[in-house]
């Protein structure tokens, strides 16, 4: 009986590493979106160095480009937020969308950006910027990879759920419950006069 018990709490910790259904593991996760943040710091610190004021006020440059700088700020303060959101609730799909798509954009604004950087301040900053969007790619596809598992694991439970309701109501038609009358008051006896 003991092997057989060793051999059970082994299968469940084995088990339990891997995550559940395929899902990483909750601190995998978490690790995931620290690592998310700090490349969002890094943004953030690189593009608020950026001398966009100036190329728009001295180099004619496009409006859009401050716009884009904007765009990026304002993406990494909402990415940084709903990371933290999902460290504590990481089976959360609509949060786990949330971040994908921020961060999609976060990475398309930033390599336009860069293009800008370029033109107008200096290709070392431009590498810069085009480097972050590289570095980042591999949390990228860990959390889209993680996004496709949890919503394949969130149909699976979908589809268990509605088996079941099917099952509970044929089994409520087999053997309906008998219906519940229903009653006023009860009323008393009326007295003869």
């Amino acid at each position: 009986m003991t092997v057989l018990r060793f051999i059970l709490c082994t299968a469940l910790v084995g088990s339990a590493a891997y995550g559940q259904n395929g899902i990483a593991p909750m601190w995998d996760v978490k690790a995931m979106l620290r690592q998310l943040v700090e490349h969002a710091d890094r943004y953030r610190t690189t593009v608020d160095k950026l001398q966009v004021v100036e190329w728009v006020n001295q180099k004619q440059a496009s409006q859009t480009y401050l716009k884009q700088q904007e765009v990026v700020l304002t993406e990494v303060g909402h990415l940084k937020t709903v990371a933290d959101r999902l460290s504590n609730a990481p089976e959360k799909l609509s949060l786990m969308l949330d971040i994908y798509f921020r961060l999609q954009a976060l990475e398309s604004v930033t390599a336009a950006l860069a293009d800008g950087v370029s033109r107008y301040e200096n290709a070392e900053k431009a590498a810069a910027l085009n480097q972050l969007v590289s570095d980042n790619s591999n949390t990228r596809l860990k959390l889209r990879q993680y996004m496709i598992d949890l919503s394949v694991n969130k149909e699976q439970e979908f589809a268990i759920v509605e088996r079941e309701a099917q099952r509970c109501q044929a089994e409520l038609n087999r053997n309906p419950l008998a219906p519940v009358p229903i009653t006023g008051p009860k009323k008393k006896p009326q007295e003869k006069k």
